[in-house]
């Protein structure tokens, strides 16, 4: 059996697809061990992994980041905001993650370290030699960010062209947007790599998060990633990884009118941007309140806002959670703001997506919902009720939808994503180089 380090950045949408993986892993009868901030420590024991927390420098909940960042909130822009979310976040850690990293392979010789995509706590190891590290691979837990003579620059939205026309606007648009968006991060990395002792990133810092790793194992189907003809053999897409089946769910007294021939739209922001319910929560409500052939089922990711406190319409219920695979089995439309895991779980059903996404990278999922053709963009992180439900009532009449939807599902379903990932880990230890188990 095999040893895995898996180190995982500290927000819930990082660490739950990794501990599906090291639970996995266990499964199998592997020695895991996890590392990422203690607040995750008992859901990773719960995996039957070891856990050793991050260095005390860096080991704070998510929640607490307004708090130890406030400067942050007084910037002008929100790409001013993800610029320092970039270089005091994840730059920052990096020598901590390192430091950890390597306090941990002195006594756990691990096969390979298992990382989700901003995990840079490896950008040292893999910028060293190979045979003083153990083989690396990272997981992509959202939309595959790699540039390519196909794509446009990542963060715009924008849809892919392969023409000569938009090979031209793609190379233009990478090169200079490198620079002129992002060209103050990469010398930051740069810096904090040289200062170190280490070289600088080869290349693009987002590029070289899914190119220095041995293997770059997606989670997804091609058939939900923009198509590159660059695309480095490392990268390959492993299908979705679903939340678990649910053992101690019980139907609530009304799970029955779920089939009562009324379509059931599903409207949820996750449980990362769901403090303000006015984003999507309320107008979703609003936009289908008193539709008789219609039923909403809102989820907040923890408790019900304030605002949400209040008659709700007669055709609709909000609740902290429901699990997905009871849930959407039963769900016509979702909407959402573009979480990866949860679009990817929908559509693994067939479910076609309204997507109203602003910020992190959900601008981008909504753009590739669209070109999929498995749902609507509404291009915007506070749609209006009356966007919302004229793009909800498209899906429940316009055929289409589903039924791209539907192939996404039939495509989605050749893949298993746990045991093409333990596959992929099980190969990369078969090749790894002798003597690189342990950071002496």
């Amino acid at each position: 059996m095999a040893r895995y380090l898996i180190a995982a950045t500290a927000l819930p949408g990082h660490v739950l697809p990794m501990l599906a993986i090291a639970q996995h892993l266990v499964g199998l009868g592997h020695e895991v061990r996890v590392h990422t901030a203690s607040r995750f420590r008992a859901q990773a024991e719960a995996t039957g992994a070891g856990f050793t927390p991050f260095d005390a420098s860096i080991d704070f909940d998510h929640h607490e980041l307004d708090r130890r960042f406030p400067q942050r909130q007084r910037l002008p822009s929100a790409h001013a905001q993800m610029c320092f979310g970039l270089k005091h976040f994840f730059a920052d850690a990096m020598a901590a993650q390192r430091a950890g990293l390597e306090a941990i392979l002195r006594d756990f010789a691990a096969d390979a370290i298992v990382v989700d995509t901003m995990f840079c706590g490896t950008f040292p190891l893999l910028l060293g030699p190979r045979e003083q590290r153990p083989a690396v691979a990272a997981i992509g837990i959202s939309a595959l960010p790699l540039s390519s003579c196909d794509t446009a620059f990542f963060g715009t939205a924008l849809p892919p062209s392969s023409t000569p026309e938009g090979r031209v606007r793609n190379r233009a648009m990478n090169a200079n947007l490198r620079q002129a968006m992002f060209g103050e991060v990469q010398r930051y990395f740069d810096a904090l790599l040289t200062c170190a002792g280490l070289p600088a990133l080869p290349e693009f810092f987002i590029d070289a998060m899914v190119k220095l790793p041995d293997v770059y194992l997606q989670l997804t189907s091609e058939s939900f990633e923009y198509p590159r003809s660059d695309l480095p053999a490392s990268v390959r897409f492993v299908g979705p990884l679903l939340a678990p089946a649910s053992r101690d769910f019980v139907e609530p007294d009304w799970w029955h009118e779920l089939d009562d021939g009324r379509a059931v739209v599903l409207v949820t922001q996750g449980t990362l941007a769901n403090q303000n319910p006015a984003q999507l929560i309320g107008p979703t409500l609003q936009a289908l309140a008193g539709a008789g052939d219609i039923q909403v089922i809102a989820t907040t990711g923890g408790p019900q806002p304030e605002a949400l406190n209040m008659a709700l319409p007669a055709n609709a219920r909000v609740l902290p959670f429901l699990p997905y695979d009871r849930l959407l089995p039963k769900v016509h439309a979702m909407v959402t703001n573009g979480g990866y895991g949860s679009v990817n779980h929908a559509l693994s059903l067939g479910v076609p997506l309204v997507v109203a996404g602003a910020t992190e990278e959900k601008p981008e999922i909504a753009a590739r919902v669209a070109w999929s053709g498995a749902g609507i963009n509404l291009s915007s992180g506070q749609p209006t009720a009356r966007q919302i439900g004229d793009a909800v009532r498209r899906l429940l009449k316009e055929p289409a939808y589903r039924q791209r939807a539907g192939a996404l599902r039939d495509d989605f379903a050749r893949h298993h994503a746990l045991t093409e990932i333990s596959a992929a880990l099980e190969a990369l230890r078969e090749t790894a180089a002798p003597g690189c188990l342990a950071i002496a």
